[in-house]
């Protein structure tokens, strides 16, 4: 089973036997895509000049990045949003995007106040989910905080929304993942090793792939 996951990755990740003229385009150019882009630099060389202490996770960071400037996201959500590292490269891509970041813990609520001093006025951080509102995209952060369920994620949500969850192979993110997969409101999902991409536009046909 391992072998055909590993080999299915490896195909579809390339596009071999993607039929979806979407889906092929979106693995090509972003999700399987190497171009490097300057602010992933900029964010780095501030971080390390600031903050050496704080690790990276590039693969997330840099989808992350991708995926905003791509589908030219301009509302995002981000649910535990920790310490503020991914929320810099989600709003990189332009200025006039806006990022409302949920967290509870106080801690991270502090340093990510000051992580994001340089572009303050494009964030807002709320210790519970806003009570209205759609947003463009939605990263969940599975794990760091209380439980979510879909209801709530689609409250929050258009049918042009896409989620992103991190991680998707851990034993309490793993049936959390599932349910969006198997939901019959979400559309296209892609499954990234340990980064879940989910598109909720019915016009789309309900596919999934590893990549």
């Amino acid at each position: 089973m391992r072998r055909f996951r590993w080999v299915q990755r490896f195909r579809q990740s390339r596009g071999y036997g993607v039929h979806s003229p979407f889906a092929y385009e979106l693995i090509r150019k972003v999700l399987s895509s190497g171009m490097h882009y300057y602010a992933f630099d900029e964010i780095a060389d501030y971080l390390a000049a600031h903050h050496p202490e704080i690790s990276l996770n590039l693969p997330l960071h840099h989808l992350s990045f991708r995926l905003v400037n791509h589908f030219k996201a301009k509302e995002i959500l981000e649910i535990h949003s920790g310490n503020g590292v991914n929320s810099l490269y989600l709003s990189s891509p332009g200025r006039d995007i806006h990022c409302t970041c949920v967290e509870e813990r106080a801690e991270q609520i502090t340093f990510a106040r000051e992580l994001t001093v340089p572009r303050g006025s494009q964030f807002t951080i709320l210790n519970q989910l806003p009570e209205e509102g759609t947003y463009d995209a939605i990263f969940i952060y599975h794990g760091e905080g209380r439980s979510l369920s879909l209801d709530s994620l689609m409250r929050l949500s258009s049918p042009d929304t896409f989620w992103v969850v991190y991680p998707v192979n851990t034993p309490l993110s793993k049936q959390f993942w599932r349910n969006i997969v198997n939901d019959e409101r979400v559309g296209i999902t892609f499954d990234k090793k340990d980064i879940g991409i989910a598109f909720l536009r019915q016009t789309y046909s309900k596919l999934h792939y590893f990549i």
